[in-house]
């Protein structure tokens, strides 16, 4: 009987330590006592309305939170820190381990420890963006996205900017929306959810604003003719690096009532990687007219040159060849006739009759000087 006990006592102990793992894991999916937290993000712990710390799993970087390994006074509470091989913070610890001080138990589940459900609870907040994608016929779109969410981004992630309501160079105005591929990375998450304003919203006006003056400063052939200045334009010069630059300094930094700090960074904790146009076209309810208009008079000019080209292509052929003859003297202007008769006898039912050699008496004509 007692071998039976514990036989049984045994297999019960045996369930609990296999499954007791599955059930921490549960736990934390559902952001009790523990949770769990995708490598490049960062998640928010409350206590009430009031942050208590955040969480990250980045390779090679860190938060800069009080108390913790790492932590810099000279920097801002719950900045990612870079720490990694040839870093610029003067780290000479380079392992991630040095600055996460959970247990080995922990680390070897992938679990952070949250707190108790009546004292913490991680930080939901609603978000809505645009999520930069490539259909299935390779073109660039947005997938529109709206959910309660527990993290943000630590990483680079890529959004989606439309821009509406944008018109070309006056007095033409033609109306046109653009998409922009937005490569962002949160570097300070305390700024990023908790400056009293939405961080992609004011990233998405200031892009906006910049979209807006792009193309309202040229117009609308300039804008879809392949040249070599607009496209170096559009990866660079006039477009890309201004909308990096917002991380420095934003529009309304320059106002006198502005206040350090500056810019997406500062102000925001939000850094721009890179900034893409995937593409700009007509818009409004007269797409459909501006479209047929706007292409008609693209491939007017195109077709115009195209004739202009051609006309002085034969007109210099058309010289080359009277110098030729003139230069043969007779036998070149039969050699012209020839072939005039050559040409003229194509087709089925053409008949040509040789009455007299009209060129000939050409060729006694005096040559004239170039």
């Amino acid at each position: 009987m007692e071998s039976i006990i514990f036989l049984a006592t045994a297999l019960v102990l045996f369930a609990i330590a296999v499954l007791f793992p599955f059930f921490l894991q549960w736990l934390a999916q559902e952001n009790v006592l523990f949770t769990t937290v995708k490598e490049g993000t960062m998640k928010g712990v409350m206590h009430g309305d009031s942050l208590r710390f955040f969480i990250m799993s980045f390779a090679g970087y860190h938060l800069n939170a009080p108390g913790k390994p790492g932590y810099k006074s000279d920097e801002p509470d719950w900045q990612v820190l870079y720490h990694g091989k040839q870093n610029t913070n003067n780290f000479t610890e380079t392992d991630d381990d040095f600055y996460d001080d959970r247990s080995w138990w922990m680390k070897r589940l992938g679990l952070y420890w949250v707190g108790w459900p009546w004292e913490a609870k991680v930080y939901v907040y609603p978000f809505e963006w645009n999520e930069a994608i490539t259909d299935k016929s390779g073109n660039a779109t947005i997938l529109i996205r709206a959910e309660a969410t527990d993290h943000v981004y630590a990483a680079d992630f890529t959004y989606g900017i439309r821009t509406e309501e944008a018109k070309t160079h006056s007095p033409e105005n033609l109306p046109i929306e653009a998409l922009t591929f937005l490569t962002v990375a949160i570097r300070n998450p305390y700024r990023a959810l908790f400056s009293g304003e939405d961080w992609l919203w004011r990233v998405t006006a200031a892009v906006n604003r910049h979209a807006r003056s792009f193309i309202g400063a040229k117009n609308y052939n300039k804008l879809v003719t392949p040249s070599k200045d607009v496209t170096t334009a559009i990866k660079s010069v006039e477009f890309s690096q201004p909308i990096i630059k917002l991380n420095e300094k934003l529009f309304d930094d320059s106002t006198e009532e502005s206040k350090p700090p500056y810019g997406l960074f500062g102000r925001y904790g939000v850094e721009i990687r890179t900034a893409d146009l995937q593409w700009f076209r007509l818009a409004g309810s007269s797409k459909k007219e501006l479209d047929e208009a706007a292409t008609k008079e693209y491939v007017a000019g195109r077709n115009a040159k195209a004739i202009t080209i051609e006309a002085r292509a034969r007109a210099t052929a058309l010289k080359s060849r009277l110098n030729v003859i003139k230069a043969a003297g007779n036998e070149g202007m039969l050699l012209a006739q020839l072939d005039a008769m050559q040409e003229s006898s194509k087709g089925a039912s053409n008949t040509v009759v040789w009455a007299n050699n009209p060129f000939i008496p050409f060729s006694k004509m005096p040559k004239s000087s170039d």
